[in-house]
């Protein structure tokens, strides 16, 4: 099987200019279509799927990732652009192509954070990043027969198959701290009755092809680390305190909170080396002001951990629970 190189996986980002340059649109888009393009190729060439299509013709497929509608086309144009995908890549039909029609952000996760530690004046914010990106695949074949089976072909992968072959949510390696998830939709995906395209140049030879369009969702989380400035007090600088004789902390939030209420959270007798945790983000997040964000009913625990003493674990040093009504 010829293909187009999938590349290295994403690396981990060391600073913040390169956090901000790895979770750019494009990259995050293109990203998407690779491991997306890595899940319809395990059905081909004995990948890993192989074995839940018994019989896969044609297994000769290019696959194409690096095209993309643009969002802002007028959609009865979307035609004009399908015909020219296949001008530039006629040489190598039958193909699947990936195609994606734009990125839009969640509005919900905007400036919120999954979760924030303090610990030696380093500060450290772990934002939740979460993109729809509208997709369409295509199947093109010169054969109107071949296109139809790529189509029956194409609707297996991404409806009864799905599942099976572990499509319902593409993850990374979490041994190796990739944190990214590309969830496909629930629901059923529709195919589209084939559709001919004429090649610039053959006025008799035809392509034929078939496609469908969903929305997957990405999410992955942003770490953020920053300096915070040290306080000094009439020149004499305030050292940090010893935790082992420091008070207990004190939460102060409402016990309820409605679903559109955003209180602020006041934290007594906190030190640097405590860490601020929910114990389930998809109820609740916090920003790092400490404003507490409804996203679902349900409860959450809010709980400060220690990570100074003892130094080879985190300690629980105080918790509330706070229900989301």
């Amino acid at each position: 099987m010829t293909q187009i190189p999938l590349g290295a996986e994403r690396p981990t980002p060391k600073t913040k200019n390169q956090a901000t340059r790895l979770f750019s649109n494009d990259k995050i888009k293109n990203f998407t279509k690779i491991k997306l393009q890595e899940y319809v190729e395990s059905f081909f060439n004995k990948g890993a799927n192989f074995d839940l299509l018994s019989a896969v013709s044609p297994r000769f497929i290019h696959y194409n990732i690096s095209k993309s509608f643009d969002p802002k086309t007028d959609p009865t144009q979307r035609r004009l652009q399908i015909a020219r995908y296949f001008n530039e890549l006629h040489e190598i039909i039958p193909a699947i192509l990936i195609v994606d029609g734009g990125i839009n952000t969640i509005a919900t996760t905007i400036g919120l954070i999954g979760d924030a530690q303090m610990e030696n004046n380093i500060w450290r914010g772990y934002y939740p990043i979460v993109k729809k990106i509208p997709i369409t695949v295509l199947a093109a074949a010169r054969d109107v027969d071949e296109a139809d089976e790529m189509s029956g072909i194409l609707s297996l992968m991404f409806n009864e198959m799905r599942n099976l072959a572990g499509g319902q949510y593409i993850c990374g390696n979490a041994d190796g701290g990739e944190t990214w998830v590309i969830s496909l939709p629930n629901e059923p995906v529709d195919v589209g009755a084939l559709s001919q395209s004429d090649i610039s140049g053959e006025p008799v030879e035809k392509i034929w092809y078939t496609e469908m369009s969903f929305e997957v969702t990405f999410e992955d989380t942003l770490a953020i680390k920053e300096q915070t400035p040290e306080v000094e007090l009439k020149g004499v600088t305030i050292k940090e305190p010893d935790l082992r004789q420091a008070k207990k902390p004190i939460i102060y939030v409402p016990d309820k909170v409605g679903i559109n209420e955003q209180p602020i959270i006041y934290i007594e007798n906190f030190q640097d080396s405590y860490r601020i945790i929910l114990s389930n983000s998809k109820v609740a997040t916090i920003t790092q002001d400490m404003k507490l964000t409804p996203r679902m009913f349900g409860k959450v625990t809010l709980k400060i951990m220690d990570d100074k003493y003892p130094a080879s674990d985190s300690i629980l040093v105080a918790e509330k629970e706070i229900e989301i009504v």
